[in-house]
């Protein structure tokens, strides 16, 4: 049956009212939708964030080798240096090394970790003036960054959220390593006014040299 043309214009016609009340149920589930993206993203963030936390404080050998760097006496302002020489060092070698530019095994990155371990507790021993730190944190910071990627290049991430992941594992890495530091320095200050610090600075880099010595041999030698 043919529909007259008022039959069509009753059909296709709506009021405001109903109008109104189409948009909103269209709105709501891209509200809805973008909501639960907000909180994905906002759980995957944090989710890395604490991975890279958890994985600092797990990896003794980074602990030790920033506790080897940090205890020797320096000024605020060689420590300072000395930190962000580490931390930018770090993050260029983890993004490269998590971005597949590049890749060294881990038979020659866990080795010269544990020897950068050695180099400096052996370095607190022989100096009595430590200068120019930053440096030398800076060449071993390239090495201990690849270490950090190792878990993240595991987990072959998805390109779509690399950014965002690798960024949050990388504060949570450097949360931990601050609020150590944080932690570490009026006891070091401390320890410095200490008419016997030399002492202890030698006693703690003698067993720093002693535990870098085993694993440097474990992971060298172990197979």
């Amino acid at each position: 049956m043919r529909r007259s043309p008022a039959d069509l214009q009753q059909q296709t016609t709506q009021s405001p009212e109903q109008a109104e009340s189409d948009s909103a149920a269209n709105a709501e589930p891209q509200e809805a939708g973008a909501s639960h993206d907000t909180a994905s993203v906002a759980s995957g963030w944090f989710s890395f964030f604490k991975l890279g936390m958890n994985h600092i404080l797990g990896g003794y050998d980074h602990l030790l080798f920033l506790f080897s760097l940090i205890v020797a006496r320096q000024t605020f302002k060689q420590y300072a240096a000395m930190i962000t020489a580490f931390t930018i060092a770090h993050s260029v070698t983890l993004t490269l090394t998590v971005l597949g530019w590049i890749s060294v095994p881990g038979s020659i990155v866990e080795p010269l970790i544990a020897l950068s371990i050695c180099y400096v507790a052996v370095d607190n021993m022989l100096r009595a003036n430590v200068r120019y730190r930053w440096v030398l944190t800076f060449l071993f910071g390239l090495v201990h960054g690849m270490g950090f990627a190792d878990i993240l290049v595991e987990m072959n991430l998805p390109r779509a959220s690399l950014g965002i992941d690798l960024a949050s594992f990388n504060l949570g890495i450097e949360a931990v390593q601050l609020g150590l530091i944080a932690v570490c320095l009026p006891l070091l200050y401390a320890l410095h006014r200490y008419k016997h610090e030399k002492r202890v600075v030698y006693a703690a880099s003698s067993l720093a040299l002693l535990l870098g010595g085993l694993w440097l041999f474990e992971r060298t030698f172990g197979g």
